[in-house]
């Protein structure tokens, strides 16, 4: 491995970048629009309402499963050590960085979940034992081997369809650019918002103008931070403002281009858009606000485009794989599924619900503790299970031929009076 980004380095993701700047999924938290846009993605998952769901025994539709172990523990409480939200939140953030979000189910001796604990995904991986797939993972320095079935695996976009493609590793040369423009702008107001150049001296340095430049070895010491160097550091955020003595004669020359030259601000704006079209994760949620979103002007249609186009998808994952592990195959066969309720970001204003659910009500399809439940409020008992329709509508073929009533006052057609 020679300087420090071998093969073994750039296999796992690291290493260094064209742009000069080491980049793996821990570094890459340290580029600030990739640490909100993985808050923007896992924010408002950790957050959904979250339930074991199955069908109703009689009247159709889908009730809420008290009686399961994970019941209660699914949405507060997944293990003894972490709440839902952080459990959720750590869930996903391991999947938008490594590609892969990994959790060991815990089941008791009827084979039902009751816990679950995140594997990390840089010590976790899935491999081929025959016919079958096992997951090996290192806890403690210890490796163990789990059955495909007992682990929760999440991942988007695949090469094989078993391992997930790390978002970093994809993007790493627009992250290490993103770096390395933050660790050059920090450098720039390190040494006095001056560019690098070089010093002109009229005629030969004498042997003390020698050795306040350089070392007893020939080493710079322009920038040295110690004291003792021979020179009195001139950069730096704590000598800005100061008088700068170059001696004998010697000039600075500036050769490198300063920032607003080279449009310093509007890279570092691109590079916010390159990442946030990594994550599918609109402009204006990252506060940027250099270019408008394409779903509406409306944060009401906003909202819905990023939870439909960028939301979503993930929920979609999330589920499908639960449906699957969770539960016994009795369970599944009385189709009891794990359900988000999305419409905290879904519903819109309280005019637009309002006339949704006077629609949706009118017509029969929702009953009164329908709409309380997606209004997050408790329901008014059995009696608002019912569904109502207005007495004024009738059946298009009633309108046209009225029961009791046919053409002319006449008995209605294709009764035996009108036949007579």
């Amino acid at each position: 491995m020679s300087g420090g980004d071998g093969w073994f380095v750039r296999m796992l993701g690291g290493g260094k970048t064209n742009a000069g700047v080491s980049v793996n999924e821990h570094l890459a938290m340290q580029l600030p629009v990739v640490y909100a846009c993985i808050n923007r993605i896992a924010n408002p998952i950790a957050t959904f309402p979250f339930r074991i769901m199955r069908p109703k025994r009689s009247g159709g539709g889908m009730e809420v499963v008290t009686d399961h172990p994970l019941s209660s523990r699914l949405a507060l409480r997944p293990n003894d050590l972490m709440s839902g939200r952080s459990h959720r939140k750590a869930l996903v953030g391991h999947v938008l960085r490594w590609g892969n979000g990994y959790n060991e189910i815990e089941r008791n001796r009827r084979g039902q979940a009751v816990n679950l604990w995140p594997l990390l995904p840089d010590r976790t991986g899935p491999h081929r034992n025959g016919d079958s797939l096992v997951y090996r993972t290192s806890i403690d320095g210890r490796q163990f081997e789990i059955d495909h079935g007992d682990v929760i695996h999440i991942m988007d976009q695949s090469f094989d369809g078993y391992v997930g493609i790390s978002p970093i590793a994809m993007a790493r040369q627009a992250i290490g650019m993103g770096l390395a423009m933050e660790e050059f702008g920090a450098k720039f107001f390190a040494n006095d918002m001056k560019s690098g150049g070089f010093l002109m001296h009229p005629g030969r340095l004498s042997g003390a103008a020698k050795g306040n430049v350089t070392g007893k070895d020939g080493e710079r010491r322009m920038n040295a931070a110690d004291p003792a160097s021979g020179i009195e550091r001139q950069g730096g955020l704590d000598n800005a403002h100061r008088v700068k003595v170059l001696e004998e004669g010697m000039k600075f020359v500036q050769t490198t281009i300063p920032p607003e030259d080279a449009q310093f601000l509007g890279s570092r704006e691109f590079q916010i858009a390159e990442i946030a079209r990594i994550y599918d994760v609109p402009l204006v949620l990252l506060q940027s606000h250099e270019k408008t979103t394409s779903w509406g002007s409306g944060i009401e249609q906003l909202m819905i485009g990023f939870v439909m186009q960028t939301i979503a998808p993930w929920i979609s994952a999330i589920e499908s794989e639960m449906n699957w592990k969770l539960f016994t195959e009795d369970e599944r066969a009385a189709g009891t599924v794990v359900k988000f309720n999305m419409n905290a970001l879904l519903r819109g204003d309280m005019q637009s619900r309002s006339e949704f659910y006077a629609k949706m009500f009118g017509i029969g399809a929702f009953s009164p503790n329908r709409i309380l439940d997606l209004e997050d409020e408790d329901g008014i008992g059995p009696d608002g299970d019912e569904h109502f329709v207005q007495a004024g509508y009738v059946p298009i073929r009633h309108a046209i031929n009225p029961p009791g009533i046919g053409h002319n006052g006449g008995p209605p057609i294709g009764s035996e009076g009108a036949n007579q």
